[in-house]
């Protein structure tokens, strides 16, 4: 029996029995199954090591999307428990490879202890039902949640997807998105307490995803586990770099995950009793106004960027000489206390005061873009954008929206 499928490439499946007469063991007559594709071949010093357990092939272009090297170690497993054997060969007429299965026919060579005892006319087989992320209205009232805690799992495997997403739906609040781009989106319009991402994706992957969240100031507080298949420390180094709290690889196990999400969560929720006073009542008692001298810097910063808010020439060398500090001193301080560079700092200023006026309508979208500073307003939209995840137009919008509820 053969079966193809076909799509973008060529993959065969066949059947057959046979008998090899160099055999003289349990092989020397055979089941055999031939798995084979149109795809990139396999070099030779991989095809001695693919079916070690959490071995991966190191081209990316033959395996762009990663994977755990469990696959085939399991298969070799199951087919040695058969007292069969596996191997991988290249196809002879065409590019790609095919791998070779062959299992012993009978039950002849089976120790007692292996052999079924059970006698059964039929054995019946049943397909597992898949975990489907989406419920019903019914279905969600019997789960309930155990925090007000918000989750977002950004991951394009389905299955792994709908995994973690059912293992975290009596935890947390969980909404899911198949590709970084459409996680950011969902992002900046509800900002969740903590994200799960996979790295490989398409649109957007999570690396990038990670770098966007931690490196805008109305984000960067979000905490961020990536999952990935790659192993190597250079890998894990990457990730952490991006600014990710956590870096967990594949296959992880889902404990291990949630307890590293719910460490997350609740630091989060630590500093932010500290830095609102919740923690202690350090609130109601009456403190001396003793000012540092980084917060006298401050001060002296923002009294310098208010006062030229509208001044598209305003240049860190201004900066410099209306504050009296030298710009490596300004730029070492700006990075030390809000994780900003100069420029960043001074824009992020002029797109907070924007945000305010266009919350109030006073003023056309291309007036706000001149009295914070932006010469272009097309460049203020996209820049706008970047910051709060939607143009002006439908940062008003939505402002005005919430003042009328």
């Amino acid at each position: 029996m053969r079966l193809s499928i076909l799509e973008k490439g060529k993959i065969d499946i066949t059947l057959r029995t046979g008998e090899d007469d160099t055999q003289t063991g349990t092989l020397r007559q055979y089941a055999e199954i031939i798995i084979s594709n149109t795809g990139i071949r396999i070099d030779e010093e991989e095809k001695e090591h693919i079916f070690e357990r959490f071995y991966q092939i190191r081209n990316s272009q033959q395996n762009p999307k990663g994977g755990t090297g469990v696959g085939l170690h399991l298969t070799r497993s199951l087919v040695e428990l058969h007292h069969g054997r596996i191997y991988v060969e290249d196809n002879d007429e065409q590019t790609g490879c095919r791998f070779i299965i062959r299992l012993p026919l009978g039950n002849a060579h089976l120790r007692p202890e292996e052999v079924d005892k059970n006698n059964r006319e039929e054995a019946v087989y049943t397909i597992p039902t898949p975990v489907i992320a989406h419920t019903t209205e019914k279905e969600e009232k019997k789960v309930r949640v155990k925090s007000k805690f918000q989750v977002l799992i950004v991951e394009d495997d389905e299955e792994i997807r709908n995994y973690i997403c059912k293992e975290f739906a009596d935890m947390y609040h969980v909404t899911t998105s198949c590709n970084g781009k459409e996680a950011l989106e969902l992002i900046f319009k509800k900002a969740p307490d903590l994200v799960i991402s996979d790295i490989m994706m398409p649109e957007m992957d999570g690396l990038t995803l990670c770098r966007k969240i931690k490196q805008n100031i109305n984000l960067n507080h979000i905490p961020v586990i990536l999952l990935t298949a790659k192993t190597r420390e250079e890998d894990n180094l990457e990730g952490l770099n991006t600014g990710a709290d956590a870096y967990i690889t594949k296959p992880f196990n889902v404990e291990i995950l949630q307890k590293t999400a719910e460490n997350l969560i609740n630091t989060r929720q630590q500093l932010r009793k500290v830095f609102t006073g919740q923690q202690s009542q350090e609130n109601k008692v009456q403190k001396l106004e003793v000012k540092s001298p980084d917060e006298k810097l401050m001060e002296r910063i923002m009294k310098v960027i208010n006062n030229n808010i509208s001044n598209p020439n305003l240049t860190i060398e201004i900066l410099t000489t209306e504050v009296g500090i030298s710009r490596v001193h300004l730029h070492r301080k700006l990075k030390e206390l809000t994780n900003q560079t100069t420029r960043d700092f001074i824009r992020n200023i002029r797109l907070k005061q924007a945000a305010q006026l266009l919350s109030e309508k006073q003023h056309t979208i291309s007036e706000i873009a001149m009295l914070t500073g932006f010469t272009d307003p097309n460049n203020f939209s996209t820049t706008f954008k970047e910051l709060y995840g939607v143009p002006p137009s439908v940062y008003m919008k939505e402002q005005l929206g919430k003042k009328e509820e």
